[in-house]
């Protein structure tokens, strides 16, 4: 049973969930050009949800959505059906790579709360 304190906390999860997501997409929007600089944020972003989460399998997640995605671009962009106009690494910009594990994490950890408050199939 979800008692109140329960659900609060899963709200507050939620929230700091968008927020994470929030501010990755908000450093990739604002510096994306700025290579080095995007990627030592979203360093520090990932850490902080990371550190906070505390899940071998978000870290897993993480990793596996890093590199899966990030190879899923290059594949892409190697068959011409995008490109980035900086990059630094196989025609991809680095900072993609922690995009991904951001993104992976993120669905990940948000859909353990939902499951939480109890919302089911």
């Amino acid at each position: 049973m979800i008692t109140k304190k329960s659900f609060k906390k899963e709200w507050k999860n939620l929230i700091f969930n968008g927020l994470f997501a929030l501010l990755t997409i908000i450093i990739v929007i604002a510096i994306h050009n700025n290579i080095l600089y995007a990627t030592i944020l979203l360093v520090i972003i990932s850490a902080i949800g990371l550190i906070k989460w505390n899940s071998k399998i978000t870290l897993a997640m993480f990793l596996f959505g890093s590199l899966f995605g990030a190879f899923s671009e290059m594949i892409a962009i190697n068959y011409g059906i995008w490109s980035y106009t900086t990059t630094n690494f196989i025609n991809i910009p680095t900072w993609l790579f922690l995009v991904w594990g951001n993104t992976a994490a993120f669905l990940y950890q948000t859909g353990l709360e939902i499951k939480r408050m109890g919302v089911k199939e």
